[in-house]
This record gives structure tokens, C-alpha cells and sequence, in this order.
């Protein structure tokens, strides 16, 4: 199970874009003109690093990292693009049992628990479009956590093995599911929240996808380089498996377009020399620098959180696009910096890159007059400057009477 998984991680970014594709044409969300102020943005998943890449599709650029839980796999949108849900798969040390929710205005991230029990490891995640409801893969345990999201009322649906990619029909009436495990697709009533039909597929079914108009269903399997079709109104597989590259995959609608009208922004992160000055050294802040990406007069206004990994290490108001943040209430040693710009009313979040940072322990500094290698060599110079002084005058005065 662990190097099946570890294979289809390697494998997940390079092959995901030919089937989603399929999936965000035609979900009719995507507008044929986009500005900068109204765009579509995609939600990536990156499963190393433990965050979310937020992308502008229409200018194609990253405008945004936003962390969540361990190993980020499965994706979905929901349809009024107000809210993002992130499985975290976890590891075989530390499997995972939650799924990130990102708000999209905010970037504020919340998480919902779906295994009381073992961890059953959230792959595929679909979100039903009217109710607001979620449906969620648990791999370890072979079942469907469906989560109402308004009262948090959950329903187990029992499916295959190793459930992976979910999939919800336009009108919201069925839920498909890969079972890489055994070679099948679940189709989920969701009136009733069962297992109305089980469809044999091909060889590992990883990611599933529903057309437009949601008369077919197109499954990745995995194993045998193919793409089965199904027929929602017959359940069957219609026609031959398409046959596509190695080891195809796809988890996910991870492109929405993000409700109202605001301003992108650019966040960056640099150190600088501390306003205060408080020791004759010079103490260390850091700077975080929020700009417009677009030519607009107003200023982003709001507060900056700076982030160590996902924890908090301070929170500072913008004053003139720029929020500062002593260093000294860090701790000595090698740490990783991010800036989060929150957003206000009519600026959108952003994040700033890594920043690297090393803390020294400016306690040495201060006291390196009394260091005995420093002291004995001002010691040993000044000596010299006195006994040169002193050659000098009795050269001239031929001989020195010292009171």
C-alpha cells in the first residue's frame, strides 16, 4: 500500500491537468473573459510542502500559498466559489483524519474531523452544490463520510477498497466513486445516502470526472493506462477504455470562480534594520511590503500575520503598504518566514515566498569589549600607540619623566 501510494503521489501533478480539464470545462463556471478584479482562480494541492498554491488563471501566476494539513491530495470548490475543502491524506507514520476549508475571501483556513475512530486517510472530496454538503474519501477504511455542513451531521457510506477520486453529478443527485482497490466505481444515491450500483472499470480507478451535462462519468485507471466511460442512466461502461499515459490520476475540481470585485495584491518579506534601534548593534525586523498588482491610488490597508510553517508569530497593522515585525522575539537558531496579507474590503489576500532567517545570539555582541581575545588586543594596541609616543618624545627630548 505505501509504495502503491508513494507511486501515485510522484505521478499526481504531471498527469491531473489531462482529466481535470475535462472537469473545469464543463462545470460552467468558467467565464470567456476574466479581469484581474473578477478572475477564476485555481486551488493546487501540493503534498511535500503542506499548502495550497492559489493561481490566477488568467494571468497564470501564483498569488498566494496558503498552509493546511499533512499532505494536501484531494481538492473541490465549492459552486458559489466562497470556500475551498483540502483533504490531507497524511502519511503511513501520520495518517491524516481532516479536511482543511479555506475561505476564499480570507484565506482562513478551518478543518472538519471525518474519522472519530483510526484515521482513514481523506483522499477524494466532492461537495454537493445546493445543501452544501461534502463527500469525503476515507482510503483506510474503505467508505464515504458524507458531512452536512450547515448542522455537521455525518453519514458512513460503505463503497470498495482503497476509495480514492469523488465526483458529484451537476443537479447533485448522484456521487460516483473510484475504488482503486477493487476495480470498481461506486455510484452513491444521495437522497439516501447508499450504494445504489457497482460498476466494474478498469485496473486501479484513481480520479473520476462527470460531463456538463452529466449524462457520462470518466474514470482514471490507474493500473492499466486507460480511461473507462460510464453511462449515467445505464451505469455501464459504454464503449473501449480510451487508452491515455502511464499511470493516470486526477483528484479533484480544484478551479472556481471567487465571488466580488477586489484588487489583487502582492506580498514580499525582507529584513531591514529595526525602527527602534534599541541596542547600539542595531536589533533586526522584518519588513512585509503589500502592493496592488493593478494601477489603483488606495493603498492595501489591514493587518500582515507572520507565520512560522502554519503557526502565528506575530500579527501587525499596515501602516503606508508596510508591516514590521521585530526579530527579537524569535528564538536563536535557523528559522522559515512567511507574511499572510489579510485583505480588506477592496484588496484580496496574498502571501509573501519562504524567507530565510538566521537568529543570532546578540548577547556576545554586546559584551565583546570584555571577550579576553578582544580586550588583549586593544590592550596589546594601545600599549604599542604609548610606547611608540613615548620613543618619539625622548628622541626629541632625550630623556621622559613619567609623574
Amino acid at each position: 500500500m505505501g509504495k502503491r501510494n508513494k507511486a501515485y503521489s510522484l505521478t499526481l501533478a504531471s498527469t491531473t491537468l489531462l482529466l481535470l480539464l475535462i472537469i473545469f470545462s464543463s462545470t460552467g463556471l468558467v467565464a470567456a473573459t476574466q479581469n484581474d478584479l473578477s478572475a477564476e482562480y485555481a486551488y493546487v494541492p501540493n503534498e511535500k510542502s503542506n499548502t495550497v498554491s492559489v493561481i490566477n488563471t488568467t494571468t497564470d501566476t501564483v498569488i498566494s500559498t496558503i498552509p493546511v494539513g499533512n499532505v494536501p491530495v484531494g481538492v473541490a470548490v465549492s459552486l458559489d466559489g466562497t470556500k475551498v475543502y483540502v483533504t490531507n491524506f497524511g502519511n503511513d507514520d501520520f495518517p491524516g483524519r481532516n479536511v482543511s476549508i479555506i475561505d476564499t475571501a480570507t484565506e482562513e483556513v478551518t478543518s472538519i474531523n471525518v474519522e472519530e475512530g483510526r484515521p482513514g486517510k481523506p483522499s477524494g472530496v466532492a461537495v454537493y452544490p445546493y445543501e452544501q454538503k461534502a463527500y469525503v474519501a476515507k482510503l483506510l477504511n474503505e467508505k464515504i463520510r458524507a458531512v452536512d455542513l450547515s448542522t455537521n451531521e455525518v453519514s458512513d457510506i460503505h463503497v470498495g477498497t482503497d476509495p480514492r477520486g469523488v465526483a458529484i453529478t451537476p443537479e447533485g443527485s448522484k456521487v460516483y466513486v473510484a475504488n482503486t482497490g477493487s476495480n470498481t466505481v461506486s455510484v452513491i444515491d444521495t437522497a439516501t445516502n447508499s450504494v445504489i450500483k457497482t460498476v466494474g472499470v478498469g485496473e486501479a480507478p484513481y480520479g473520476v470526472a462527470v460531463n456538463k451535462n452529466g449524462t457520462k462519468v470518466y474514470v482514471t485507471n490507474s493500473g492499466s493506462d486507460t480511461v473507462s466511460i460510464i453511462d449515467t442512466e445505464t451505469k455501464k461502461v459504454i464503449g473501449q477504455p480510451i487508452s491515455v499515459g502511464t499511470c493516470p490520476s486526477g483528484l479533484g475540481q480544484f478551479i472556481g470562480s471567487v465571488p466580488g470585485s477586489r484588487v489583487e495584491t502582492r506580498t514580499t518579506l525582507d529584513l531591514s534594520l529595526s525602527p527602534s534601534q534599541s541596542s547600539a548593534w542595531g536589533s533586526r525586523a522584518l519588513t512585509a511590503t503589500v502592493t496592488a498588482t493593478s494601477k489603483v491610488a488606495e493603498k492595501p490597508s489591514g493587518t500582515v500575520t507572520f507565520m512560522e510553517g502554519a503557526t502565528p508569530i506575530g500579527t501587525k497593522t499596515l501602516s503606508n503598504g508596510q508591516a514590521i515585525l521585530e526579530t527579537s522575539s524569535l528564538s536563536k537558531g535557523n528559522h522559515s518566514i512567511i507574511a499572510r496579507y489579510k485583505g480588506d474590503n477592496n484588496f484580496r489576500p496574498s502571501t509573501s515566498s519562504n524567507f530565510p532567517l538566521t537568529i543570532e545570539d546578540i548577547s556576545s555582541r554586546k559584551s565583546i569589549l570584555e571577550h579576553p581575545i578582544v580586550s588583549g588586543v586593544i590592550l596589546a594596541v594601545v600599549g604599542s600607540i604609548i610606547s611608540l609616543l613615548l620613543y618619539i618624545i625622548k628622541k626629541k627630548y632625550g630623556s621622559v619623566e613619567i609623574l
